[in-house]
C-alpha cells in the first residue's frame, strides 16, 4: 500500500493538465462562442489556464484579404483581462485595458502576416488568503 500512493500522486499530477484544459475548452465554448456570431469559428483553440498577474503571448498568422473577429474571453474570476493586439515590430494595433474592456476586434488584413496577442491578466486583491486564483483565458479567431 505505501507504494501505491506516490504512484497515484504521479498519476493525479499528469493528469491536471489534461483536466485543466478540458475545463479551459468547455468554458470557451458554452461561454465565449456565442460571442462570434456572425462570423464562423475556425476551429482553433487557443487557451491557457492564467493566475493574476501573469502574462501570456499567442502568435497568430492572419491572411490577406480576409475579415476577422479576435475575442478574448477570460474567466469572470480573473477580473477584466487586459490584451493586445501587435504587428512583429511591436506596433500595438488594438487594445483593450482593465479600465476600458473589450471582448473583441473586427478588422481585415490587407497583406498575409503574423500578429501577437498579448494577455496580462491584473493582480488581484488575495484578500489575505493565500489561495492562488486561476482562471481560463481563450483566444478565438473567427473569420467571414
Amino acid at each position: 500500500m505505501k507504494h501505491l500512493t506516490p504512484i497515484l500522486a504521479a498519476l493525479l499530477l499528469f493528469a491536471l493538465p489534461v483536466v485543466s484544459s478540458a475545463q479551459c475548452r468547455s468554458f470557451a465554448k458554452n461561454k465565449c462562442m456565442p460571442a462570434m456570431a456572425p462570423y464562423k469559428f475556425n476551429e482553433t483553440f487557443n487557451a491557457a489556464q492564467l493566475a493574476p498577474g501573469e502574462e501570456a503571448q499567442v502568435d497568430l498568422t492572419f491572411y490577406s484579404g480576409q475579415e476577422y473577429r479576435l475575442l478574448v474571453c477570460a474567466h469572470p474570476i480573473l477580473g477584466n483581462v487586459g490584451w493586445q493586439l501587435a504587428d512583429a515590430s511591436g506596433q500595438v494595433l488594438f487594445e483593450s485595458t482593465p479600465e476600458a474592456p473589450k471582448d473583441h476586434f473586427d478588422f481585415k488584413v490587407a497583406t498575409t502576416q503574423k500578429l501577437s496577442v498579448l494577455l496580462s491578466v491584473p493582480k488581484g486583491d488575495q484578500g489575505g488568503n493565500n489561495l492562488l486564483t486561476v482562471g481560463c483565458v481563450a483566444i478565438l479567431l473567427g473569420y467571414k
